[in-house]
């Protein structure tokens, strides 16, 4: 299990590089078809849960929570996580 905290900053990090946005546009309950992610951002997401935490995510996870927001990803990298 990894510590919430770091998977969020890695996340919101990944996030801001690939929309160009500022860490403070982003917000842990801002679902994350608002940051208007490409397919490509979604791969990148699914390669650093994969490289920084041990976590296969399956595009599935996207497709059937449309509504996911950052903090609900963050919760479901930290939990599967399998590096400390």
């Amino acid at each position: 299990m990894a510590n919430y905290d770091e998977v969020y900053s890695k996340v919101c990090e990944m996030l801001c590089d690939a929309k160009d946005l500022e860490q403070e546009d982003l917000t842990p309950d801002m679902p994350l078809y608002q940051l208007k992610l490409d397919s490509l951002d979604y791969v990148e997401l699914m390669v650093l849960a994969k490289k920084e935490f041990g976590v296969t995510i399956e595009a599935d996870l996207f497709v059937d929570n449309v509504n996911i927001t950052v903090r609900e990803l963050c919760q479901y990298l930290s939990e599967k996580a399998t590096k400390p």
